[in-house]
């Protein structure tokens, strides 16, 4: 397969299906897109200069389509989402990694292909570190992977290659803006009194033990004023 069997590539769809937010744009008003054969397959590269989150989910997607002699197959994904602050070109935040061709049912090999669309799902979300002079960073995380239509049975793919409505691979690439949750860290003494209670439960833990202690000093007075 190769970058010949690419179509439908250049649409972005923001928002939610179904709701008021949902809306459909050219994939070039958001950033650029293009596709290089490599070793290894089609490599898909998307790129956004200057660009700032649209909405909070975002979707790309595309399919490879069967050739002559060149049908639409894959054995796996690799992917490398990369993000650079606004602020200072040189802090870089990424994710990358390689799906294995292994279904969701055992560990045995598949081949991904048909109509049934595989979705690679990322989260990404602002970080304010404080101790590293107001850094500002969309640090990337990838959430799932949701596995499309696949064949782990040498026969069903050879009979699937015959028909032409298995001619297709379809991938989603599905981006979801948690622009409502920051995460601050900044530079603290984490052996401290402060953070020990908090992890033990703040306020809680400390009602609690006031409560065991005034139950004790009941008991022992009502201990002795019956003695």
């Amino acid at each position: 397969m190769s970058c010949s069997n690419l179509r439908d590539l250049g649409t972005l769809v923001t928002g939610n299906p179904g709701f008021i937010d949902y809306r459909v744009a050219p994939l070039s008003k958001f950033g650029n897109y293009s596709c290089q054969n490599t070793s290894g397959g089609p490599r898909i590269t998307l790129r956004c200069n200057s660009c700032q989150p649209i909405q909070d989910n975002m979707y790309i997607s595309w399919q490879f389509i069967d050739l002559p002699d060149n049908p639409a197959a894959a054995v796996g994904f690799q992917f490398n989402l990369t993000a650079r602050s606004h602020a200072n070109k040189r802090h870089l935040s990424f994710v990358s990694g390689t799906l294995e061709n292994g279904s969701t049912l055992d560990d045995r090999p598949v081949t991904f292909r048909g109509s049934n669309t595989n979705i690679l799902k990322f989260s990404l979300f602002p970080r304010i570190y404080h101790n590293l002079h107001d850094l500002r960073l969309i640090q990337p995380l990838f959430h799932v992977f949701v596995l499309g239509s696949f064949f782990n049975d040498t026969s069903q793919l050879q009979a699937s290659l015959q028909r032409p409505k298995d001619g297709i691979l379809n991938t989603t690439l599905y981006i979801n803006f948690l622009s409502g949750y920051i995460v601050e860290i900044d530079k603290q003494n984490i052996m401290g009194p402060v953070s020990f209670l908090a992890d033990l439960g703040g306020l809680y833990c400390i009602s609690i033990g006031i409560f065991f202690y005034l139950l004790v000093q009941v008991s022992v007075l009502y201990f002795l004023f019956i003695n």
